[in-house]
């Protein structure tokens, strides 16, 4: 797929449920296009203000700056090719006014005549409002660590991530965390000077995917106080090849941590890490210096069999705030989405466990019920006839009796009215279903209406 050229292309994800912090958005200007990601469809807002940036800077004078889209599970992702030249670096930017992404340019940077090409979000900061944008981990910048006003940003604070060193061409990871209260990260860290190696800049992340060829976690399950294994939204990811080019790629969806690892794989990648994700995911890049490439792997789309859905058996109505959609019919597979109190799905399969019935509400989507947290209302279809038997399907009759009752999409109340029904008017009905009080009638594809002795005659 390629992108149409505009002078700046940014690219986010949607809301991280796990941070309840007011949000406020970037002003959209005529020379910028945003795009957010709400793990159903992109919108044009960028959500979230950040501490940190991984940015791309060059003099402009070469083409070692590619952009890629394409889809992963049904997720769409996007990737940042850079080749580290004289012409071309990447660079740790920080601020302790948290800003979007394209806000976290370095003007000392620019003012060495460097153009700003783009960039992707960075570590994990803390949300509260009291300290909001304070890094968690490490960050460095021209061979020091950063201060949040009048703490340093080291390592030790991320206590469970692995940090990213990055001079030139040079990307190392390395661990550093606490255990049972003793120091099991790299030996080579001391509490006030960090590594003792150099390395231009840094940044904490949180596990990674790929350490020296290895597909490895160098912290070896350590997470500390959150655990950011758990997948169910959007990812950011820095990665290098062998052949030295990086690779800043961001997933604005659900994918399972084993799928990304096959991705990275297919990817080349020696060495790849975790960043920041969920609402913090974004994307920004100059077009004028970024070259669009038709991806340069395989074809990355779910293997899974699109399932039929245009049959469905019921209904089923939410009663809770935030129910998970899952990719399939287990508590461990990948969060698509969240279903929402008073919402209501045609279902279009079952499946009992021990715990739960779930409900396929569309093609691998499927979420879990109780009594507490869903109703589910079967359909009844109209019998057909016994097979072998040629006669036409049994249907009704259905009169109506009152002027401008309504037609709606389905059979409920909060379902869209798409017309009316004429008084008077006999309509063929197909398939009957009980509902809020109601016998609904099917008249027609999408097309329902409530019954009451009142309003219609049933023949």
């Amino acid at each position: 797929m390629r992108i149409t050229k505009n002078r700046y292309r940014t690219i986010t994800a949607g809301f991280l449920a796990a941070a309840a912090v007011s949000l406020s958005q970037v002003p959209v200007h005529a020379e910028e296009v945003q795009n957010a990601w709400d793990e159903e469809s992109r919108v044009h807002v960028l959500r979230r203000r950040v501490a940190t940036a991984i940015n791309v800077y060059t003099d402009g004078t070469s083409q070692d700056i590619t952009h890629e889209e394409g889809i992963l599970d049904d997720v769409v992702y996007d990737i940042l090719r850079v080749n580290p030249s004289e012409h071309t670096f990447l660079q740790v930017d920080f601020s302790e006014t948290p800003g979007f992404v394209n806000e976290l340019k370095d003007p000392e940077t620019i003012a060495q005549g460097y153009q700003y090409a783009g960039g992707i979000n960075a570590g994990y900061f803390i949300t509260g409002e009291d300290q909001y944008g304070r890094p968690v981990g490490g960050v460095r910048r021209h061979n020091e660590w950063v201060n949040w006003y009048h703490d340093k940003c080291v390592p030790a604070y991320g206590s469970g991530f692995a940090t990213a060193y990055i001079t030139g061409s040079e990307m190392n990871l390395k661990y550093h965390g606490w255990q049972y209260g003793r120091w099991a990260g790299d030996l080579e860290w001391q509490w006030f000077t960090g590594y003792t190696m150099n390395a231009d800049y840094a940044v904490s992340g949180s596990f990674t995917y790929f350490a020296d060829g290895v597909e490895q976690d160098i912290t070896h399950g350590d997470y500390g106080d959150i655990n950011y294994r758990m997948y169910g939204r959007a990812v950011t990811i820095l990665a290098q090849r062998p052949d030295k080019q990086y690779l800043l790629i961001t997933l604005y969806g659900t994918v399972e941590e084993s799928r990304i690892a096959d991705f990275l794989r297919e990817l080349g990648v020696e060495d790849a890490i975790r960043l920041d994700g969920g609402g913090s995911t974004q994307m920004v890049y100059e077009t004028e210096l970024v070259t669009n490439v038709e991806p340069q792997i395989a074809s990355t789309a779910s293997d899974e069999i699109e399932q039929n859905v245009t049959d469905p058996i019921g209904y089923v109505t939410v009663h809770v705030d935030q129910l998970r959609v899952r990719r399939a019919h287990r508590t461990t597979s990948a969060v698509r989405g969240e279903a929402t109190n008073g919402e209501r799905y045609q279902v279009y399969e079952t499946f009992e466990d021990d715990n739960y019935t779930w409900y396929r509400i569309g093609t691998n989507r499927w979420i879990a019920g109780t009594d507490e947290w869903v109703t589910y209302e079967t359909i009844n279809l109209i019998a057909a006839p016994e097979e072998n038997q040629t006669a036409e399907p049994k249907t009704m009759r259905v009169t109506v009796v009152v002027d401008n009752l309504n037609i709606r999409s389905g059979a409920g109340l909060s379902d869209a009215v798409v017309s009316k029904a004429e008084n008077g008017k006999t309509y063929t009905a197909y398939e009957t279903t009980q509902a809020q009080g109601y016998t609904w009638y099917r008249i027609g594809d999408n097309q329902w209406i409530a019954g009451n002795p009142d309003w219609i005659r049933v023949e």
